[in-house]
């Protein structure tokens, strides 16, 4: 069993716990059915704020738009 499966299996306060130390990274799987995933990025054309972005392979598109370099 993988840690992610334990600490899912866990009941609900405790498993809100681990998850603050421990992520599983479910809240930011691809929903069912989504083309692209998202994930927050620092835009600096939006001038250095946080924002929601797209993934289009090693590219990222911010929500007003601009893009930038995705490579991990």
């Amino acid at each position: 069993m993988t840690n992610r499966e334990t600490i899912l299996r866990l009941p609900g306060l405790l498993r809100i716990c681990a998850q603050l130390f421990a992520p599983t990274g479910q809240h930011r799987a691809r929903p069912h059915g989504a083309i692209t995933t998202q994930e927050f990025i620092t835009c600096v054309a939006c001038g250095g704020v946080e924002t929601a972005a797209t993934r289009h392979g090693n590219t990222l598109v911010c929500a007003e738009g601009h893009l930038q370099d995705g490579e991990a």
